[in-house]
């Protein structure tokens, strides 16, 4: 009773101490919101380059409805390892002066079963036909992004 009794007494301290914790762990969360930070909007920095959260959700949304039968969780992993992957490999590419010509390219679509396969882009002799794919992309241009 006698430390009821106290805390009654001094009941203006408590408030005031009550006051002061509140009052700082606002300040303290505001410091490290979007009010004064950016990196919120961002999932990661992988050599020096940002990966923005809607660019990452996106990614992940298409991993996800790609029908492997993978987990939320999963297919994040999957993905933050294709974009560690992609940044390495990027800036090794750069420093040794590798590039991709557009021969490449264009062999590497006609292996693709999605691309050199598909019927639009394949001439009379069920060829891969440039010139189809190229037309396509000039008259869809909302599907080349």
């Amino acid at each position: 009773m006698a430390v009821l009794s106290k805390i009654r007494q001094r009941s203006l301290l408590v408030i005031l101490f009550v006051g002061f914790g509140l009052f700082a762990f606002i300040i303290g969360d505001l410091v490290h919101s979007n009010l004064f930070s950016q990196s919120s909007r961002n999932v990661g920095k992988v050599n020096g380059k940002e990966i923005a959260f809607e660019e990452f959700r996106i990614k992940v949304d298409a991993v996800e409805k790609s029908g492997q039968g993978m987990t939320a969780s999963q297919a994040v992993n999957r993905v933050w390892d294709q974009e560690v992957s992609i940044a390495l490999l990027t800036a090794e590419f750069e420093k040794l002066g590798l590039t991709v010509g557009e021969k490449q390219i264009i062999e590497v679509l006609k292996q693709s079963q999605d691309i050199g396969q598909n019927p639009e882009f394949l001439n009379d002799a069920k060829q891969f036909d440039l010139a189809k794919f190229r037309a396509f992309f000039k008259n869809n241009p909302q599907s080349a992004q």
